[in-house]
């Protein structure tokens, strides 16, 4: 669009030419494309905090769980096995380890030396099993103490989530 030079026309020209910027401002404005990516990108970061967080503590729980039945399930073979032998491996504290390690079938980074067995008498006093005979056994206690586990996707910090995770069972003998 051409404008004469003449006073007033330019005036004008120039209005006509603001309004069709104008127009073209608006329906700018009025398209949509692209705005669903936008928002994707926005809100993905958000998304995939919350899922690494609930993944995290789930993980924890999991194990926690399963911690706890087998140090249950070990304390129950424990006090299964009545008589024994002075053969290694033949004690109740030591049956108890090896059902604990098996129980624990999430990881097999379960030390033994995570594993605490304590045999007690009927006052709860720990027994001293070298030269106790079975009829002063009443109960067996298992501990698990500080097991680290493995992170999956290691987001929560400690203050929010324990890195180790510890359970007891105790049970009486037969």
């Amino acid at each position: 669009m051409v404008c004469a030079c003449i006073t007033g026309v330019s005036c004008i020209c120039a209005y006509r030419r603001n309004i069709l910027n104008l127009k073209q401002f608006k329906l700018s404005f009025s398209d949509n494309r692209g705005v669903a990516a936008l928002e994707f990108a926005i809100l993905l970061p958000v998304w995939l905090m919350i899922f690494f967080a609930v993944l995290d503590f789930s993980w924890y729980l999991t194990n926690l769980m399963v911690m706890e039945n087998a140090v249950a399930a070990g304390a129950r073979a424990g006090v299964k096995i009545r008589y024994w032998t002075d053969e290694p491996g033949e004690t109740p504290g030591s049956i108890a380890v090896q059902a604990v390690k098996h129980s624990f079938w999430l990881s097999s980074s379960l030390k033994t030396q995570n594993i605490k067995v304590f045999i007690r008498d009927i006052n709860n006093y720990p027994v001293d099993i070298s030269n106790a005979e079975y009829k002063d056994y009443k109960y067996l206690e298992i501990r698990v103490v500080d097991y680290h586990y493995p992170m999956l996707a290691g987001y929560l910090s400690g203050a929010l989530l324990p890195r180790s995770i510890s359970a007891a069972a105790m049970m009486a003998f037969p």
